[in-house]
């Protein structure tokens, strides 16, 4: 490249302004590169992206969240004793002409009560929707893993159908050679022209496959959309996802306990306990203490004031406080049977899991290593015969289609080991931070 310098003069024809347009348009050309690189990385969605979109946008998790709101607004509520009594009234007028200073004993009055349920049931009934508020929320972190565990689903499975329409791609290729070779041999009077039917026959059936395979693909891509809450289909990176190395199955199960299924079943359990006791308190009496003040309108009679304290009397539980707390109990019982049954249903999920992923695991890489080498070893020897006039057409296309099978089949173990393992880090995730009391 040339620079114009004191010792390569600028050509009289190329003005400083003509440079400067140059210059110029470059700049605009390189930007406007730099936009359209951009835009298409901006357009390819990749799963660690589309986890924090899931997490974002699914309008499933803003139900969680209200409702949580709503709990810890009730359970502040709860807690507060209830609105005090304020009366007004006049007393003992006569009725003859109601006047107030006729007799000593009509006066005006205003008083004031207050009542006191039993002793720390306010505290118990606070508590009580605290924990129903830590369920809603370690619900809440259930369903996000369980929106990443969704997506990591679909995105293998759209990802699998794209290598398998690549495998179904080079499987065409492999037909086509198929063909050629028939059609030689055909040429030279070596085989009929049935052989070169069915070589045509196996390609052009790969055809039918490619459709469906497409289709697969937009249908889980549509599915990806949804949990994205997109209102477009999205570009994925035809790429498998980096998902975390699977536990082995005893720390998975020693993790069981702070999944936050059930963590929520946990915290369900404490509020139902608590419900109990708060129960309980009802055979206790509550307390009502009132303040009254009156005038009395009659020359030289003193003013009055009164003063009391009301109990409630629980003397007869058997219909309201029994039933009250038999009740409670009852969700009690209730609420620690759903945590143990949810924790051995956990347990055996988290033993399936692992069991179906140590055999895709085995599977994968024994068709990954030895089967499909073999397979595509035997089909370049039985097109090499074919050639030489040593192999039947059939045995070309049995080796043929024997590579597509071990290929399909090495790609669905290879997909079944990535679902077993986006499952087994769903079971493993953790309720981090969640209060336990």
């Amino acid at each position: 490249m040339r620079f114009f310098s004191e010792g390569n003069p600028m050509p009289s024809s190329l003005t400083s302004k003509t440079v400067w347009h140059l210059q110029r348009g470059l700049l605009l050309g390189l930007m406007c590169l730099f936009v359209m690189l951009r835009v298409d990385a901006a357009t390819l969605l990749t799963l660690p992206a589309a986890e924090q979109i899931v997490v974002q946008q699914n309008p499933s998790l803003a139900v969680f969240q209200k409702k949580i709101e709503a709990l810890r607004h009730q359970a502040v509520a709860a807690a507060q004793l209830p609105d005090p009594h304020l009366s007004l009234g006049a007393e003992d007028l006569p009725t003859n002409n109601f006047s107030l200073n006729q007799q000593q004993m009509s006066m005006l009055g205003v008083g004031l009560s207050q009542t006191f349920p039993p002793f720390g049931q306010l505290a118990l009934r606070r508590r009580q929707l605290q924990q129903e508020a830590n369920a809603e929320a370690a619900s809440r972190a259930e369903r996000v893993a369980e929106l990443v565990w969704f997506l990591r689903q679909s995105w293998i499975q759209a990802i699998t159908i794209q290598k398998e329409l690549d495998i179904v791609g080079h499987q065409r290729r492999l037909a086509a050679i198929t063909e050629q070779a028939a059609m030689a041999a055909y040429r030279a009077g070596r085989v009929g022209q049935a052989d070169v039917l069915r070589s045509q026959l196996a390609r052009e059936d790969l055809v039918n496959d490619i459709d469906q395979l497409q289709a697969q693909r937009r249908s889980e891509t549509a599915r990806i959309a949804q949990l994205l809450n997109l209102s477009s289909l999205p570009e994925l990176v035809d790429d498998w996802p980096d998902l975390p190395k699977p536990p082995s199955l005893t720390a998975l199960q020693s993790q069981l306990v702070g999944h936050p299924a059930l963590q929520a079943a946990a915290a369900q359990d404490r509020a139902a306990d608590l419900g109990v006791r708060a129960a309980r308190r009802d055979y206790l009496p509550s307390i009502t203490v009132s303040a009254s003040y009156g005038r009395d309108f009659v020359p030289g009679s003193p003013n009055w004031l009164s003063v009391g304290i009301n109990l409630s009397l629980p003397i007869f539980p058997a219909d309201r406080q029994d039933q009250t707390v038999a009740a409670a109990r009852a969700k009690s019982f209730a609420a620690r049977d759903e945590y143990d049954e949810l924790h051995l249903a956990l347990e055996r999920q988290a033993r399936s899991a692992f069991a179906h992923y140590q055999a895709a695991q085995a599977e994968y890489q024994r068709s990954h290593q030895v089967l499909l080498p073999t397979a595509r070893r035997v089909f370049r020897t039985a097109l090499v015969e074919f050639t030489t006039g040593r192999a039947r057409m059939e045995e070309v296309l049995q080796a043929q289609n024997a590579v597509l099978d071990l290929a399909l089949k090495t790609l669905k173990f290879r997909r079944d080991r990535a679902l077993r393992i986006a499952e087994l880090d769903f079971l493993a995730t953790q309720n981090q931070g969640a209060p336990r009391t």
